[in-house]
């Protein structure tokens, strides 16, 4: 049975994190229900099946370090990337929680390096962060 709700939820997160990654290459939005949806996936894994508190302590750490920053300047990172990036977080296991985030920070500088050397200018170029989450957490589940 384990490996039927893993194979499950694998598939459940990887469609909302596709979705996600729509909404925010075309609307440079993340929906806030695709992050809700998550996080409600994550605490039925974590009662049901996980029972490890060790995620939930790293990707409120992360959250906390992340609204910091959102608070120091608000067009670094968007409030739905926060969201997205700590509940996928949630959503690994603890030996893959560093390799996410360089991978997803790694994306996000390639493609933004790539929009860069296109528009042919280093100012006001934004990139879209959920892209770079999903192809992340693809790699590590």
């Amino acid at each position: 049975m384990p490996a039927r709700e893993y194979a499950a939820r694998k598939f459940i997160l990887v469609i909302l994190l596709a979705i996600a990654s729509f909404h925010d290459i075309r609307e440079q939005k993340v929906p806030l229900w695709v992050c809700a949806a998550i996080f409600g996936i994550n605490v039925i894994h974590s009662v049901m099946v996980y029972k490890s508190v060790v995620q939930w302590i790293i990707g409120f750490i992360l959250l906390a370090a992340l609204m910091a920053l959102y608070f120091l300047n608000r067009n670094l990172i968007g409030l739905g990337d926060i969201l997205l990036v700590t509940s996928c977080v949630q959503s690994l296991r603890a030996e893959n929680t560093m390799k996410f985030l360089f991978l997803t920070f790694a994306f996000a500088s390639l493609s933004g390096i790539f929009k860069c050397i296109r528009n042919k200018s280093f100012n006001s170029v934004s990139v879209p962060l959920s892209p770079c989450v999903a192809a992340a957490f693809i790699l590590l589940i």
